[in-house]
């Protein structure tokens, strides 16, 4: 029952997270729409520009001379792929109404050759006159719309970053064409300042193509157009494609929904879609996991919507439980479990788990749940230590592995369900429990009442830590107790437990390898000097001790066996017998002397 519960939980999450899909933030319809226009670049500045733009997730029009496009064609392609709308200018800005129909027929198709180029497939470019100047001729022989404007910023003539803005501010109306140029660094200051004013204003920033569609204008070859006011229709964005799958007999069916006459672009490898991708024609099927991204498009240029993306993944067959007593391991999984107990990575090569079996202390078992029509679980991990601990989160690679299974066999560090939690930080809390351990857990003295609201009530640890003095300088907020300790504050801690009862040494010199050894509190001093004088606290590198720096459980068990060795030296316990007390059922006294606090 509880197996079957777990894979239909297991399964609900699955659906949620097979349909779950993202898209960049979907423009509105029925607001108020302005189009940003760039002439004469791309520049040295267009780049720059590009990359603003796109932190606002804001589109424009850029109007590009050819000549200009032959330079920064990396950039034609950038602005293509992120959505703006790329139009033609001519190849070198001449007056066409003083060309001939050859001439002006060069200038624009050049200009398109080098632009199809740049962005990698074939389009249609609209057409900006250079000046604005155009005549009969000009249109017919263009063959495509003439885009004019409706606000003129004269950034080229004012070089100004405030004035441009100030014309943005002033000028602009729902359905204006904005007129600057890419060329300055004043322009682009000023542009998009403008562009977060106009954003603020409620105004929803288009391409000249997609302000044209959605004001109901469809663009005529040879027809000119400087404005799209509200004639009081506005239709919506491109709505943002939906991603859909749907998970029968071990395959998803995908399907792509979008605006009616639309069309689809998608990936599956999560890389971003563009005009060369995959057009979508119907649901197709997946036989593994994916990554779809899709954008849709009326246009390619300067027509397209947000992207939608969708993680679509095969249910994952649930991690088996590993569970050890009285040396049998024993598994619970959905499916067939194959396990290893020399510490590889199991696989279906791996041993076949079909009964309980016994286990021996030192060995690293591993465990893979295969389920047919689902991916493979997750690796669950068991360590039995050559002391008799059970580890989830503890390897025999692991570089404190032999020092956390000695101070968790002996009692002075725990385990909960198996794990360790090697990376959690040291508290006092912590450290006074495990010298009040040591001590052998003797029973609270008589105490006043303050100190034993600030112990955090029942707690013996603290309560005895306070009453030796091992704890001091606490607020009235016990949450203090639970604060990570610092390297300076655990010394003086193990100092005050036991350091006075060392054999005098001379340890004034601990400290002076240290480059930061300045940094140590002057309450800590002597208590540091001990501790790096006796081996129990080492530096973090050859030249840094870090007093104010943190200490982990897998470092503390590691600093216990330290102290304890020293403490050992002197007088005669070791880790060996404080096993051996704590495995009789209870903890007894550890160390064969009284602290003197």
């Amino acid at each position: 029952m509880k197996k079957g519960m777990l894979i239909f939980l297991t399964l609900l999450l699955w659906a949620a997270l097979a349909t779950a899909a993202w898209a960049e933030t979907a423009p509105a319809g029925g607001g108020k729409l302005v189009a940003v226009t760039f002439d004469d670049g791309p520049g040295q500045y267009t780049d720059g520009l590009l990359d603003e733009l796109a932190k606002r997730d804001v589109v424009v029009t850029f109007f590009v001379q050819g000549c200009n496009a032959e330079r920064y064609s990396s950039v034609i392609k950038k602005a293509y792929e992120a959505g703006h709308q790329i139009a033609s200018h001519t190849y070198n800005h001449p007056n066409l109404v003083t060309l001939s129909t050859a001439e002006v027929q060069n200038q624009l198709n050049k200009t398109s050759n080098i632009l199809n180029q740049a962005i990698g497939v074939e389009n249609t470019y609209m057409l900006r006159p250079p000046y604005g100047s155009y005549n009969a001729n000009v249109l017919a022989v263009s063959g495509v719309p003439a885009i004019l404007w409706s606000v003129d910023t004269l950034d080229w003539k004012t070089r100004r970053a405030d004035a441009v803005y100030q014309h943005i501010v002033n000028d602009t109306k729902d359905g204006s064409i904005i007129l600057m140029h890419d060329l300055y660094s004043s322009t682009v200051e000023g542009a998009l300042r403008g562009i977060d004013y106009l954003r603020e204003q409620g105004y929803e920033l288009v391409t000249v193509s997609e302000l044209l569609r959605r004001r109901g204008i469809t663009p005529a070859a040879g027809s000119r157009y400087s404005n799209a006011y509200n004639n009081g229709q506005t239709l919506p964005g491109v709505a943002v494609p939906q991603i859909e799958a749907e998970y029968v007999e071990g395959r998803h069916q995908v399907s792509i929904t979008a605006d009616a006459g639309a069309k689809i672009y998608y990936t599956l490898d999560g890389s971003r879609p563009n005009g060369q991708s995959q057009v979508y024609s119907g649901p197709f099927v997946l036989e593994e996991d994916a990554t779809v991204r899709a954008f849709a498009a009326f246009s390619l240029n300067g027509g397209r919507s947000r992207l939608a993306e969708a993680r679509i993944e095969m249910p994952r067959t649930p991690k088996p439980e590993l569970t050890l007593l009285n040396g049998q391991l024993s598994v619970a999984a959905a499916g067939q479990v194959y396990y290893t107990v020399d510490g590889s990575v199991p696989s279906p090569l791996a041993t076949l788990y079909t009964e309980p079996f016994a286990v021996e202390p030192g060995v690293l078992i591993r465990a893979l749940a295969l389920q047919e029509g689902f991916r493979p679980s997750e690796i669950s991990s068991l360590y039995y230590s050559p002391k008799g601990n059970v580890f989830v989160d503890i390897e025999p690679e692991s570089w404190c592995a032999e020092d956390v299974d000695q101070t968790v066999a002996a009692g002075l560090l725990t385990t909960e369900q198996g794990r360790f939690r090697p990376n959690d930080l040291v508290t006092r809390r912590d450290l006074a429990t495990v010298l009040y351990r040591l001590a052998g857990s003797p029973p609270p003295e008589e105490q006043a009442p303050a100190k034993t609201a600030l112990a955090g009530g029942d707690n013996a640890a603290v309560r005895w830590a306070l009453e030796k003095g091992i704890l001091t300088d606490l607020t009235e907020d016990s949450a203090e107790l639970d604060k990570p300790l610092s390297r300076e504050q655990l010394a003086v801690m193990l100092y005050r437990f036991g350091g006075s009862t060392w054999p005098s040494q001379e340890v004034n010199q601990a400290l002076q390898p240290f480059a930061d050894a300045g940094s140590v509190s002057g309450y800590a001093v002597d208590a540091l000097r001990w501790a790096v004088s006796q081996g129990i606290i080492t530096g973090v590198s050859a030249n840094m001790l870090e007093p104010s720096g943190t200490t982990n459980r897998a470092e503390l068990a590691t600093i216990v066996l330290r102290c304890q060795s020293v403490w050992a030296g002197s007088f005669g316990q070791t880790i060996h017998e404080i096993e051996l007390q704590h495995k009789g059922g209870h903890l007894v006294p550890a160390l064969s002397f009284a602290p003197v606090f």
